[in-house]
């Protein structure tokens, strides 16, 4: 009997073991996504929060099948070919990326501007896909770059789409990115109502200084937020004709994108274009 419970006391020790170890080397993955290309060991022993020891054991398993390779002088490390791979298959797959990735080279063609691909994560919006523009001043964030939801145009969409609950917390967790950054309730609840009535958001400065942005939202059959588009560049080049544009062109496009998602405008009874589920919400807070 007690042979019995002390095996089964090293399988749970072991499993445990095994799941830790899983977890610690997709954590030293993801230290590449909010890096630099390239990470000494120690660093990635310090952003991981694991001693050196597990850290140089954990990458030179990655190392071995190719998820991480070393740089031999400078003895840094940066994603390795089976990463490329992994991510070439994802891409390929993704069929929200394939099917909106024409309309962001149309919007960088006409606006000359870098247009993006807004997905959430928790409570994040990620970059999942860009076209940058061909000026050399531009804002071109990396693939898979975080922003804050209850900040810029980007965002905007996602805050709409939100929970009554959620938007609270978000909006109540704001603060001041820079001196433009909107972060008074009722305020932001009349931009979600513009959003969804007119099917753009149009932030300046907000979530960085020098930097104006317009987005809309891409939605699917049961009016779920699928991701958001925008275009955003140097507020100097914003000029009143292509902030124009732009908000004819952003829910032109959304609206032919969702639809292609099974969004269908004319069984839509409201009068906003995209008519969030915390539509009423958002009304009622303007009052």
């Amino acid at each position: 009997m007690l042979e019995s419970y002390e095996v089964r006391f090293m399988q749970t020790k072991q499993t445990e073991s095994g799941t830790q170890a899983i977890q610690r080397a997709l954590s030293i993955l993801n230290c590449f996504v909010r890096e630099t290309d390239s990470l000494s060991l120690a660093k990635i022993s310090k952003l991981v929060g694991i001693p050196y020891s597990t850290a140089s054991r954990i990458v030179g398993i990655l190392e071995q099948e190719s998820f991480l390779i070393r740089d031999k002088h400078t003895k840094r490390y940066s994603l390795g070919r089976r990463i490329y791979v992994l991510g070439y298959c994802a891409k390929q797959s993704d069929f929200l990326r394939k099917v909106i990735y024409s309309y962001l080279q149309k919007l960088r063609d006409e606006f000359e501007e870098t247009a993006v691909i807004y997905i959430r994560e928790d409570n994040y919006r990620v970059c999942l896909e860009k076209v940058s523009a061909f000026h050399s001043f531009k804002f071109s964030p990396a693939i898979g770059s975080r922003y804050v939801l209850w900040a810029g145009a980007g965002g905007r969409g996602f805050l709409a789409y939100a929970s009554p609950q959620e938007q609270d917390s978000f909006i109540n967790d704001s603060r001041n990115l820079t001196t433009f950054t909107n972060t008074d309730k009722k305020s932001i609840m009349k931009e979600l109502y513009n959003l969804c009535k007119n099917g753009y958001a149009y932030c300046v400065n907000e979530y960085q200084e020098g930097f104006s942005s317009i987005s809309g939202p891409i939605i699917d059959g049961d009016n779920n937020l699928l991701c958001t588009i925008a275009v955003t560049g140097p507020t100097s080049r914003f000029t009143p004709s292509i902030i124009n544009g732009l908000k004819t062109r952003i829910p032109e496009y959304c609206l032919e994108i969702s639809s292609t998602f099974g969004w269908n405008a004319e069984t839509n009874q409201t009068n906003c274009l995209f008519p969030s589920p915390s539509l009423d919400y958002i009304m009622q807070c303007l009052n």
